[in-house]
Order: C-alpha cells, then structure tokens, then sequence
C-alpha cells in the first residue's frame, strides 16, 4: 500500500513538474494493455467532458475495428476535486503506451473545468 501511495506521489509530482496545459475542447488517450485504453476528455461542465471522453473512446476502438467499448474505470474530476480522487484519477494512466496521436495535455489537465478519465475495453 505504502509502495503504491509514492508511485501515485511520483506521478502526481511528474505531472506538475510538467506543468502541460491544453484548451478546454482537447482530450486524449493511450493505450494500456492489449485491449485496455486509457481516454480522457475535457470540457466547462462536466457533460461536455463526459461526451469528450466517449466520443475518443468510440475513436479508439473504430480505429482497431470495434465499434463499442465498456467502461472498466471512471473518474470525474472537477475544479473542486479532492487531492486523493486526482492521484486516483493520474494513477489510471501508468503503464499507458504513448504514441503520435497522445495529447499528453490533455492527459495532465488540471485546470478550472472538468476531466473525465476512462480506462476502456473495445468490444
């Protein structure tokens, strides 16, 4: 337990260290796993970032010929999110293959809107 507390720490401080900013429409995702993806959308309220985060997941899973996914994980976050539920939130992402296509950005948000985090599997 300790030893996942410092990892989620290191993470957190990695991500602030960063200090990456995007524009509210942006979102992102990665992969994690051979059928598991990470998604994130951002948006002024929390609708808008729960519609972004769906509409990268259907990007997603179109583009390994899927056309639904199922939600294994879900976070929100909101400008008056606790500390804890954004290191849960960051700690979706580890183990996530970056390629071209990662708006690492929007990964690492934090700014005065919403954020939803997925972790997906196409069906």
């Amino acid at each position: 337990m300790l030893t996942k507390n410092r990892s989620m720490l290191l993470v957190v401080g990695a991500i602030a260290t960063l200090g990456l900013t995007g524009c509210a429409s942006d979102s992102a995702s990665m992969e994690q796993h051979s059928t598991d993806y990470v998604v994130t959308g951002l948006g002024d309220d929390r609708q808008e970032a729960l519609d972004e985060a769906k509409e990268r997941a259907l990007e997603q899973c179109e583009a390994r010929e899927r056309d639904e996914f199922v939600i294994q994980q879900q976070q929100v976050l909101g400008p008056d999110t606790s500390a804890e539920k954004r290191e849960q939130a960051t700690a979706m992402v580890e183990g996530g293959t970056v390629n071209e296509d990662t708006n690492l950005a929007a990964l690492n948000e934090d700014g005065e809107g919403y954020k939803a985090v997925w972790s997906i599997s196409c069906r």
